[in-house]
């Protein structure tokens, strides 16, 4: 389900660029999270956690 995959990315890609990292690695960062969003049926019941996003 790709339902908030870009919410999610642009979200975390603004947490990333907004704690100082660079460019490539807030996308990378970004990208995890919206890879394990879409791995999960809805919008808000399937952002993951930091925590979800630094173990891929």
């Amino acid at each position: 389900d790709t339902t908030g995959a870009g919410d999610t990315f642009v979200g975390s890609l603004a947490v990333a660029l907004g704690e100082g990292r660079p460019v490539a690695e807030a996308v990378a960062f970004a990208s995890s999270a919206a890879a394990l969003c879409v791995q999960k049926p809805g919008a808000s019941t399937s952002m993951p956690y930091r925590s979800e996003i630094e173990a891929s």
